[in-house]
């Protein structure tokens, strides 16, 4: 082979390695990310795909929570435009309450409902995740602090 075949054959193996490398990286990298919503996206989305993980953040609908005889917890999460169902079985955390902040890790079994692997609720008065907090004032819903 020549020397200039033999450039052209690395080349092309080298490209070929390049162009894996870098679509096994962006495939690990889609699997990890998951799409973040609040109750009045959806509404204009239509609703959560069944089977689509995500992240839904909102208010605990005052009155909705309640816990099953088989520890599952049941609880709607409400921003000014929409609501959604959400089912959870698990720790709960301690700061976990009616009207409270909350953002939830799962995926969707229907349009309207939602089963969390994760909850994470706000940690003290002052705290509220930075895209709940925008996405609220957004709709108008939470003014902030000093408000």
């Amino acid at each position: 082979m020549r020397a200039r075949a033999r450039r052209f054959w690395l080349i092309v193996v080298a490209g070929v390695l390049l162009a894996g490398a870098t679509g096994l990286t962006l495939s690990a990298l889609s699997s990890d990310i998951d799409a973040f919503y609040v109750p009045g996206d959806l509404v204009e989305r239509g609703g959560g795909m069944p089977g689509e993980r995500a992240q839904i953040g909102g208010l605990v609908k005052e009155g909705s929570i309640e816990t099953t005889s088989d520890g599952q917890l049941h609880f709607v999460v409400e921003d000014a435009a929409g609501e959604i169902k959400v089912s959870f079985e698990g720790f709960i955390p301690d700061l976990f309450r009616e009207g409270q902040g909350v953002i939830c890790k799962g995926t969707f079994t229907e349009a309207w409902a939602f089963q969390a692997s994760e909850l994470l609720a706000k940690h003290d008065e002052n705290y509220m995740p930075r895209e709940l907090e925008d996405a609220l004032k957004e709709q108008g819903v939470y003014k902030g602090e000093g408000a």
